[in-house]
């Protein structure tokens, strides 16, 4: 049986998309770039920051300079906003209660910097609700490089065979493989068609009912 269950943030635990939205098409009009309706901004999701914004540029555009603009004046936007559409997914607080009452460890592992994510975590869980909160920092690697999951394990003071990644992207699936863990894709997120087919998911679930049962009675 998983004793750590090491969650993505966004998309997965906690639906951000709407703000994050809203915050890149105020970058990029502050930059003279094209902006694009909310919806499409789930394709873009999926790796790290500079990797985020050069996805939403305009092809011939996509230069370390306006990667470098917008994402300094999207943090900005986005630190100081009330992030008033964002929120846990339905089900989400009740299945973490259920898991912390069952004993496993409980961890976020995420490319948001590691002072927003703090920050995030803190208003949107109970104090000290996880066991470990790992995001970006310029001094270590990010996902989907492992660094993350093995620092989650050895300060819960768990292996990895303990451990299960629960994320809704394709650098979720690549950062549990590359640290040789199964993966719950979660489908309620910002995946494409491509990574919920994704044939290197252990499991699928569909809502957090599912992944309750997956993560309680379906791993060993």
């Amino acid at each position: 049986m998983k004793k750590l269950v090491i969650f993505d943030f966004d998309g997965t635990l906690v639906d951000t998309i709407t703000d994050v939205g809203i915050c890149f098409n105020e970058a990029l009009r502050q930059n003279g770039l094209p902006q694009h309706p909310l919806e499409r901004f789930g394709s873009f999701a999926g790796g790290n920051l500079e990797t985020v914004v050069s996805k939403m540029l305009p092809p011939g555009q996509v230069t370390e300079e306006n990667i470098t603009r917008v994402k300094t004046v999207y943090r900005g936007l986005y630190l100081n906003s009330d992030k008033s559409n964002t929120k846990p997914y339905p089900g989400i607080m009740p299945l973490l209660d259920e898991l912390k009452e069952s004993g496993f460890h409980l961890a976020v592992n995420s490319n948001k910097g590691q002072a927003l994510l703090d920050d995030m975590v803190g208003k949107m869980f109970p104090p000290s609700f996880f066991d470990a909160v790992v995001g970006y920092q310029e001094n270590r690697p990010s996902k989907p490089d492992p660094y993350g999951v093995k620092l989650i394990c050895r300060t819960c003071g768990c292996t990895l065979a303990d451990a299960v990644y629960v994320g809704d992207g394709k650098s979720d699936l690549d950062t549990a493989v590359n640290a040789g863990i199964p993966c719950v894709f979660v489908l309620w997120g910002q995946g494409s068609p491509a990574d919920r087919a994704d044939p290197r998911a252990a499991a699928r679930a569909e809502d957090s009912g599912q992944l309750r049962e997956l993560l309680l009675h379906g791993l060993s």
